[in-house]
């Protein structure tokens, strides 16, 4: 009885430390320094790098992020645009 109520402790202090999930990197702060490339490309964990580097894409112009475009198309239009005339047999 002893030994079992001693191997079950052991093993219960050999694994309450245990812990499957890697420790997550914090995210650095969105401005013009971070959002270089190289900058995007040292963060390790995939998840956040994706995450910062959409957030930084969704800047404003003016400090740095990608302009809007003047004429969206949705893509019905690039599919089958309507300038093309359609051949008949």
């Amino acid at each position: 009885m002893k030994k079992t109520t001693l191997l079950a402790g052991l093993v219960l202090v050999l694994v309450t430390g245990c812990d499957n999930k890697p420790a997550i990197s914090p995210m650095p702060e969105v401005n013009d320094t971070n959002c270089q490339i190289e900058a995007i490309k040292r963060i390790g964990d995939r998840a956040t790098r994706e995450k910062f580097a959409g957030l930084c894409s969704r800047r404003s112009p003016a400090t740095g992020g990608i302009a809007p475009t003047e004429k969206p198309m949705n893509w019905l239009e690039l599919a089958a645009p309507k300038d093309q005339s359609e051949v008949k047999p």
